[in-house]
């Protein structure tokens, strides 16, 4: 994905991506992008910093946030060391500076999508399970499927204190003061609403069921298939 606001410069660099082996949708404004993102994946996006509207830092940040694997490169005229810490630091996983040489971006770009093809991540040498994954920085459930699920700051809370657990059951009482309720102000009926909505949410975003189990009276325990605890 291109997000170029110059047409001459957009159109030249998708001609030549697409010389180079790449398929190539091109956007003149962040909008256009997101209207795109609604139907569609993203693994690699080629991102101008001076876009009318949204700038290309926010569009940066906000697709970091709900995918932590997408490739982004800026190519931008900005060329200030300042300002390439900024873009850096906004989450782009390279900086290039007008005018952009093509093979190096390619190369770039072809480095990031090995990297965003990879199902598991590798520990002592070996490919683990897929797993469940709570990103709490950006807010973000990641699930065994590669789907991702938005989270509130109340189920956030929530899952930090369930996997932090697993397998053992946390009960309505330790659920209550991560929410930053007292045990005298506990109302177990709002937790079982809480679970319950995250449930829901979770199937209908991501297509699986929570690994979570209702102990009767008492509480809830995460328990995955193969009994680890979430990454």
């Amino acid at each position: 994905m291109i997000v170029e606001d110059e047409p001459v410069l957009r159109e030249e660099l998708a001609f030549q991506l697409g010389h180079l082996g790449f398929a190539v949708e091109t956007f003149e404004n962040a909008g256009q992008l997101y209207r795109h993102l609604a139907t569609a994946h993203a693994p690699l996006v080629v991102l101008d910093i001076g876009l009318e509207g949204e700038d290309g830092l926010s569009v940066c940040q906000y697709l970091r946030s709900h995918d932590s694997r997408i490739g982004i490169v800026f190519a931008t005229a900005r060329s200030l060391r300042d300002q390439r810490i900024e873009g850096l630091e906004a989450g782009a996983d390279a900086y290039l500076v007008k005018p952009i040489d093509v093979d190096e971006l390619a190369l770039i770009l072809r480095r990031l999508a090995e990297r965003s093809s990879w199902p598991t991540t590798e520990r002592r040498g070996t490919v683990s399970k897929p797993c469940w994954r709570l990103e709490e920085h950006h807010y973000m459930l990641h699930a065994p499927n590669s789907a991702m699920v938005s989270l509130t700051l109340t189920e956030i809370r929530l899952l930090r204190v369930l996997i932090g657990a697993s397998p053992q059951t946390c009960t309505y009482a330790q659920l209550g003061i991560a929410l930053g309720v007292s045990p005298d102000e506990l109302d177990k009926h709002r937790i079982e609403v809480i679970v319950s909505r995250l449930r829901a949410k979770v199937l209908r975003g991501a297509g699986e069921n929570l690994p979570l189990l209702t102990d009767r009276n008492q509480g809830y325990r995460w328990v995955v298939e193969d009994g680890t605890p979430t990454a």
